[in-house]
């Protein structure tokens, strides 16, 4: 029972982790736009998805672990949502702070010093485009449309792992085919972000139109993705199956 419970809370941890650094993955890009350096702005944006995709691989065997007991992974799934959609909320009130960071770091690394020493050892000067902005913001701007395309792209990336595995503990006989439909699954999610979501933003991010709006109505899609239509489906399929 100590066992289930100590995985059942680092699932938890785990995915609020994935949901915290995923919705800081466009502040970087948001930083390198401000500074007229959109191409570093994407790699520190892609160091932060590298880090994410640490925490997406971790939790998917621990819950292969609690079905494997017999025990439900339904509380573990909706506290996920739950501890996932409270790291995003604070990354949005939050988000001046870690441009500012990343702003930093970004100008560290140009340069010419390492990512170590961008981080750990760059002088910190505060940028112009920061100057008046506080350590909490509640002031947001959206884009409707691109709120309600985010919020399904983050939906497949954020729930897959845990359909599968549900599929997976429902249907053992069937469970060597199912879990390797969390490629197909991932790769739709990719082709909406690749082909749609991200030359938008990208398009913004260049031209510097509606900078600010592209991030917050992003985040919002991923906070849709994990109190509605996440728990929705989750709680959905329970009741079917």
């Amino acid at each position: 029972m100590q066992l289930f419970k100590m995985a059942s809370t680092l699932v938890v941890v785990l995915f609020a982790l994935y949901a915290l650094l995923d919705a800081i993955a466009l502040l970087p890009r948001v930083a390198g736009s401000l500074l007229n350096k959109n191409g570093l702005g994407y790699t520190f944006s892609v160091m932060v998805h590298t880090l994410k995709r640490v925490f997406v691989v971790s939790y998917p065997p621990l819950l292969g672990w609690i079905a494997l007991q017999g025990e439900s992974l339904y509380p573990a799934i909706f506290a996920s949502y739950f501890w996932g959609a409270l790291a995003v909320v604070l990354v949005s009130i939050f988000k001046y702070p870690i441009i500012k960071c990343f702003i930093h770091w970004i100008e560290g690394y140009a340069v010419g010093g390492s990512v170590f020493y961008a981080v750990f050892q760059h002088p910190y000067t505060p940028h112009e485009s920061m100057v008046g902005q506080g350590k909490v913001d509640f002031s947001f701007s959206f884009d409707k449309s691109l709120i309600y395309s985010s919020s399904w792209v983050y939906f497949i990336y954020g729930s897959s792992l845990f359909f599968i595995n549900l599929f997976g503990a429902e249907f053992q006989d069937q469970s060597a085919v199912i879990y390797q439909l969390v490629g197909i699954i991932n790769a739709l999610g990719t082709v909406l972000m690749s082909f749609y979501l991200d030359p938008k933003i990208s398009r913004n991010f260049d031209q510097k139109e509606r900078i600010m709006e592209s991030n917050d109505s992003v985040v919002a899609g991923q906070l849709l993705a994990l109190v509605v239509w996440g728990p929705a489906s989750i709680a959905l399929f329970s009741l079917i199956l």
